[in-house]
């Protein structure tokens, strides 16, 4: 049978598609690697992985075992913080977060240092993916833990609300709407506003406040991150709606638009954090 090590070489060959980048990923060189893989292809007499000049390409049957593997890899690295740490301890080690693309950069930026600071022996490795990957990802162990805009009702995963973040009108400089220090969602008649791709509960908050008060939801055009809504108002396309944290990293700083936050009946998004409920880090998570 494979070793462990060996499982983890094929999951990075899975992950990077890529010899040199799997090798660095785990800390060894390109010859150790491949050496490995072959060794393990030996042992199950099936090919894993489709060799080429330019690129690497897993079997059908070397991306199965992949899969498999993720779970594997993931409960030896349960049984391990078991023996290292009682599992009321607080965090420490290595932290494989996953984290959606309109959470990653603007959360973590606040969040990091503290963190660092409180718990100096924990290394957090950051992973951006769409919020559509995350959970198998959480689930095959290829992350600890998520960082999520919303909870995810299953019984596997433990979520926990961290806060709830109102979301903020967001508009060019010149706009009308900016002269207010709050804006009623009454003077939001008319306007087009722009939001997040359907899929996304904000897309689906802001659909109904449009609906309420006679603004114009775009359908046209729709962002898949905050940055590009951002980009879009600043180009004249439209107004929007942004988490407050985001605004407060990335908008504030800005001349060419401005935040203001509305009177009354604010969509609001969940930031929520997830982890398998068996996961021997539980109660430190």
């Amino acid at each position: 049978m494979p070793s462990v090590q060996q499982l983890r070489y094929l999951i990075a060959v899975a992950d990077h598609g890529n010899f040199s980048r799997a090798a660095d990923a785990c800390n060894v060189t390109q010859p150790t690697l491949s050496m490995q893989l072959k060794e393990m292809e030996n042992r199950l007499g099936v090919q894993l992985v489709e060799r080429t000049r330019t690129k690497v390409l897993m079997t059908p049957v070397g991306s199965e075992i992949a899969r498999r593997a993720r779970s594997v890899v993931a409960e030896v690295e349960d049984i391990r913080e078991i023996a290292r740490h009682d599992e009321a301890d607080v965090p420490r080690g290595p932290l494989r977060l996953g984290v959606v693309q309109t959470v990653g950069g603007y959360v973590l930026s606040l969040a990091v240092p503290q963190l660092r600071e409180s718990y100096p022996d924990l290394r957090i490795m950051v992973r951006e993916d769409r919020l559509e990957n995350l959970p198998g990802k959480l689930s095959d162990g290829a992350h600890d833990v998520l960082l999520l805009p919303e909870r995810l009702d299953d019984p596997e995963f433990t979520s926990v609300v961290l806060l709830c973040e109102p979301l903020h009108l967001v508009v060019q400089a010149d706009h009308r709407l900016a002269a207010f220090d709050t804006v009623d969602p009454k003077n939001l008649a008319g306007e087009t506003i722009l939001s997040m791709e359907r899929g996304h509960r904000i897309h689906d908050q802001i659909a109904r406040l449009c609906d309420k008060v006679g603004a114009a939801h775009a359908t046209d055009y729709a962002g898949t991150t905050l940055d590009t809504l951002r980009l879009m108002v600043t180009c004249g396309m439209g107004i929007s709606l942004l988490p407050a944290l985001y605004v407060r990293s990335d908008v504030q700083r800005e001349t060419q638009v401005v935040s203001r936050p509305l009177s009354i009946g604010a969509p609001v998004r969940e930031l929520t954090m997830v982890w398998r409920t068996a996961s021997p880090r539980h109660k430190a998570y």
